[in-house]
C-alpha cells in the first residue's frame, strides 16, 4: 500500500511539472517547432519589406522626375530595381529550402515630399528599419542553428551598412547644397553619373 502511495503521489507531482514546467523543461522539439514558425514567419516579412522598398524608391523615382532631377531619378530607379531584385532572391533560396511562402499585400508607397531633404531622410529612415528587420530575422536563423539561412543573409547585411553610409552621404551633401540655388542641380548630375556607373 505504502508503494502504491508512492507512485500515485509521483504521478500527481509529475502531472503538476508538466502544467508549471519553465521554458527550459519544455521538449526541445517544441521549443523547436515554435522557433522554426517565428522564423519563418520573419522571413516572410522581409520578402514584404524588400518589396516596400522597391515600391518606395519607384514612388521617389517619379518625385524626382516630376522635379526634373533625372540624376537622383536613375539613383532611385536602380535602387527600386535591386530591392526587388532582393525579394526575389528570398524567394529563390525559400523554394529551394521548402519555406513555406505567404507573399503579405502591400501597401502604397509614400508619394509626396516637400524638399528633396525630406526625401533622401525619409529614404535614410527607410533604409535603417529594414536593417534592423533583417537583423531580427538573422537572430531568429541564429536562434534555430539554420546555418545556410545565417550565411545567405550576410550580403544583405553587408550591402545594408554600405548602403546606409552612402544615404548618409548623400543626405550631408543635400542639406548643404539646398542653402545654395543652383547647387542642387549639380549634385543631381554627380548622383546620375554614379547611378549610370552603377
Amino acid at each position: 500500500l505504502r508503494t502504491l502511495t508512492m507512485m500515485m503521489s509521483a504521478a500527481v507531482f509529475s502531472k503538476a511539472m508538466v502544467r508549471v514546467a519553465p521554458r527550459h523543461l519544455i521538449s526541445p522539439r517544441l521549443l523547436s517547432t515554435e522557433a522554426m514558425n517565428s522564423m519563418f514567419k520573419l522571413y516572410n516579412s522581409q520578402i514584404t519589406n524588400e518589396m516596400n522598398a522597391s515600391q518606395l524608391y519607384l514612388s521617389a523615382k517619379i518625385w524626382c522626375d516630376e522635379k526634373e532631377l533625372t540624376g537622383m531619378a536613375a539613383f532611385m530607379l536602380n535602387e527600386s530595381t535591386e530591392e526587388r531584385d532582393h525579394a526575389l532572391e528570398m524567394v529563390d533560396f525559400a523554394l529551394k529550402r521548402d519555406f513555406p511562402i505567404e507573399l503579405e499585400a502591400l501597401p502604397a508607397p509614400h508619394a509626396h515630399w516637400e524638399s528633396t531633404e525630406h526625401l533622401w531622410s525619409d529614404l535614410l529612415q527607410a533604409e535603417k528599419t529594414n536593417s534592423q528587420a533583417l537583423y531580427t530575422l538573422a537572430n531568429a536563423a541564429q536562434e534555430v542553428q539554420d546555418h545556410a539561412l545565417i550565411a545567405f543573409l550576410q550580403p544583405f547585411h553587408t550591402e545594408q551598412v554600405n548602403g546606409v553610409a552612402a544615404m548618409k552621404t548623400i543626405l550631408a551633401k543635400v542639406r548643404e547644397e539646398a542653402h545654395t540655388p543652383g547647387l542642387i542641380r549639380q549634385l543631381d548630375s554627380e548622383i546620375g553619373a554614379q547611378a549610370a556607373g552603377k
